[in-house]
C-alpha cells in the first residue's frame, strides 16, 4: 500500500479499469478538475450531459479559453448533449446506454460530466444499476472511468448514497472551497494498482497553466495540544454585559473590542466575547478574528454576541469562515450564553481558514446589488453569484413567479420591496424572477413573503424554486429570451434600504417610493 502520496496520485490514472466520482459544489470547480485530469492523462474522451452552450455558460473568457484549449488537445472524442434535447424526460441510465454503444479505446479516460440533476429523483436501486452498468462497461472495455457530478444535492444526499454503495466504487472524492482561488479535496477512498487510500485531505490551488496542485498546509499537532490545559480567563466587552449580573472573578472586562484585539498579553487559550452591534461592524470584526486566530493558534475561542439584531445567516457563515467558535444570538440570555461559554471549554479550531484578508473578504456576503435589475444584467449577476464562494448550508436560489392571468408585470413589482443587499429581481412578459443570492431552503417562502406587500400565493399563479444549477442556467436562457423593458420609477419601488437600517431619518424618504393604492384591473375591465 502507498503512503503519503501527493495530489497527482488522485488526477492521474494508470490504467486501473473501474469508475470514480468527484463530486462538487458548483461547476467551475469541476471544470478545474476537469483540465487537470486530461492534462495529467494521454488518451481521454469526454461525454458532457448538458449541451455545449450551458457548459461554456457562465465561464470567464480566460476560464472558457483553458478548458476548450485542453479538450481540443487532450481528448480523442468530445461528446455533448444535443442542444434541441430538453432535460425533461431525459433519464442518466437513458444517455448511459448510449454510451455504452459507442466504440470506447481501450486503456484510456473516460470523463463524464454530468450536473446533479440527474441524480435528483434517482433512488438507491436505480443508482447501483447505473454504477454496475458503469463497472461492467469500464472492465469490459479496459477503461478508467470518472464520473464528475456537479450541483447542491452532491453534499446532502448524492454524497452518503455512494459511500453507502462503496462496493461499487473504486473511488470517491469531493471538492469544495476554502477562498476564490483555494479548494479543498476531501479523498472520501481511492483505489489504484498500487493500493488504496482513505480519509485524505488536500488543499490545492489553480496554477498559472490552469490545473490544480497541492499546497502545503501546517497542521496543528492536536494531541499534543490536548494535554495542555485551558486557562479560565474570559474576556469580553463591556457591551456584552447586563448591568445587573454580577461577573465571576476569572471574567475581565474590557472597554471595547478594540481594547480585547490589541491586547497583546491574552494567552492563547482564553475566551474572547467580542459584541455585534450593527452590520457595518461585520466585515472588520471579521478582519479582526482572523488575525486573532492566526497569532493565537486553534486553543483560542472567539465568541460573538449580537447585542442588537444585525446578523444575517450569510453573516453568520462569514464570521465562522474568519475563525469565530460560536455566534450568540441578540434575544438569548445572558447566562444562558454564559452556559454556551462553558461548553465549548477545550475545543480546539480544525476547520481549514483562509491564509489572508485578501482571502478571507472574497467570502464576504456583500452582493453590492439590490432590487431590480435590467434582464442581461439580471442574468450576468446570476451567472458571477453561482461561480462565487459560499458557505455549503447557503444557496443560490431563484424563484420563478408566474404572472395571473390579466396581471401585468409592473403592477406585481410596485407592490415589490426588497431590503436584503444579493436579492435581486427582473421582469419578463410572463413571470417575475427573483434571486436570493444565500438563503437557506427552509427561509425561500418567508423571504418571498418579506418582499411583497401582499401574500404571493394571491399574487401569482405559481411559484417555482429553481436551485440545481443546471436548471437555474437553462431558465436564464428563458430570461434572456423574453426579455421586457420596466420604467425607472417602478425599479426605484422595488429597492429599499437595507433590512437592519436605521428608522430615525428615513421615514418621509421611504413614502416617496411607496406607490399610491392602487384597484388592480382585472381581464376585461376596461
Amino acid at each position: 500500500m502507498s503512503t503519503n502520496p501527493d495530489f497527482t496520485h488522485f488526477v492521474e490514472i494508470n490504467n486501473f479499469p473501474s469508475v470514480y466520482v468527484n463530486l462538487f459544489a458548483q461547476k467551475t470547480l469541476a471544470i478545474n478538475y476537469l483540465t487537470s485530469i486530461i492534462k495529467h492523462n494521454k488518451n481521454n474522451s469526454f461525454t458532457c450531459f448538458t449541451n455545449k452552450d450551458n457548459f461554456y455558460s457562465g465561464l470567464s473568457e480566460q476560464d472558457g479559453s483553458q478548458i476548450s484549449a485542453a479538450l481540443q488537445e487532450k481528448c480523442k472524442k468530445i461528446l455533448f448533449l444535443n442542444r434541441n434535447k430538453s432535460q425533461n424526460g431525459i433519464h442518466f441510465h437513458l444517455l448511459l446506454d448510449d454510451i455504452i454503444k459507442l466504440k470506447a479505446t481501450k486503456k484510456s479516460l473516460a470523463v463524464l460530466f454530468v450536473p446533479d440533476i440527474f441524480f435528483a429523483n434517482i433512488n438507491n436501486d436505480n443508482l447501483t444499476i447505473v454504477l454496475k452498468k458503469l463497472n461492467d462497461h469500464a472492465t469490459s472495455n479496459d477503461l478508467t472511468i470518472q464520473l464528475l457530478v456537479y450541483g447542491s444535492i452532491t453534499s446532502t444526499s448524492l454524497k452518503p448514497a455512494l459511500l453507502a454503495l462503496n462496493h461499487h466504487l473504486a473511488g470517491l472524492a469531493s471538492m469544495s472551497m476554502i477562498s476564490d482561488d483555494k479548494y479543498s479535496y476531501q479523498v472520501h477512498f481511492w483505489a489504484k494498482s498500487d493500493g488504496v487510500q482513505s480519509d485524505k485531505t488536500f488543499v490545492v490551488q489553480k496554477t498559472a497553466h490552469g490545473v490544480l496542485a497541492a499546497v502545503p498546509v501546517s497542521t496543528p499537532n492536536i494531541a499534543a495540544l490536548s494535554s495542555q490545559d485551558d486557562t479560565a480567563l474570559i474576556v469580553m466587552s463591556h457591551a456584552v454585559v447586563d448591568d445587573d449580573i454580577p461577573l465571576p472573578a476569572h471574567v475581565q472586562l474590557a472597554a471595547n473590542n478594540a481594547e480585547i484585539i490589541s491586547d497583546l498579553t491574552t494567552p492563547p487559550s482564553a475566551t474572547l466575547i467580542l459584541s455585534c452591534q450593527s452590520p457595518e461592524e461585520i466585515r472588520q470584526l471579521a478582519v479582526d478574528c482572523l488575525h486573532l486566530r492566526q497569532k493565537a493558534g486553534p486553543r483560542l475561542k472567539i465568541i460573538i454576541r449580537e447585542v442588537r439584531q444585525c446578523l444575517r445567516y450569510a453573516d453568520e457563515a462569514f464570521l465562522l469562515s474568519a475563525g469565530v467558535n460560536l455566534i450568540v444570538p441578540y434575544h438569548l440570555p445572558f447566562l444562558r450564553m454564559m452556559s454556551q461559554v462553558d461548553a465549548i471549554q477545550g475545543q480546539r479550531m480544525t476547520r481549514l481558514l483562509p491564509d489572508n484578508t485578501e482571502d478571507l473578504l472574497l467570502n464576504d456576503p456583500n452582493y453590492n446589488a439590490r432590487g431590480y435589475l435590467d434582464n442581461q444584467t439580471f442574468i450576468q449577476y446570476c451567472h458571477t453569484v453561482m461561480q462565487q464562494f459560499t458557505s455549503p448550508q447557503l444557496d443560490v436560489v431563484l424563484v420563478k413567479l408566474k404572472l395571473l392571468p390579466g396581471m401585468q408585470p409592473d403592477e406585481c413589482l410596485r407592490l415589490c420591496h426588497i431590503r436584503r443587499d444579493g436579492d435581486v429581481i427582473t421582469a419578463c412578459h410572463h413571470a417575475l424572477y427573483v434571486l436570493f443570492s444565500a438563503i437557506r431552503q427552509t427561509d425561500i417562502h418567508t423571504a418571498l413573503n418579506n418582499i411583497f406587500d401582499a401574500p404571493v400565493r394571491d399574487l401569482f399563479q405559481t411559484v417555482r424554486v429553481i436551485s440545481a444549477h443546471h436548471d437555474l442556467e437553462k431558465e436564464l436562457e428563458v430570461v434572456g429570451k423574453e426579455a421586457l423593458t420596466v420604467c425607472a420609477d417602478i425599479k426605484k419601488i422595488t429597492t429599499e434600504p437595507a433590512i437592519f437600517a436605521e428608522n430615525n431619518s428615513t421615514e418621509d424618504k421611504m413614502t416617496a417610493l411607496f406607490a399610491a393604492p392602487k384597484r388592480i384591473r382585472l381581464k376585461g375591465e376596461s
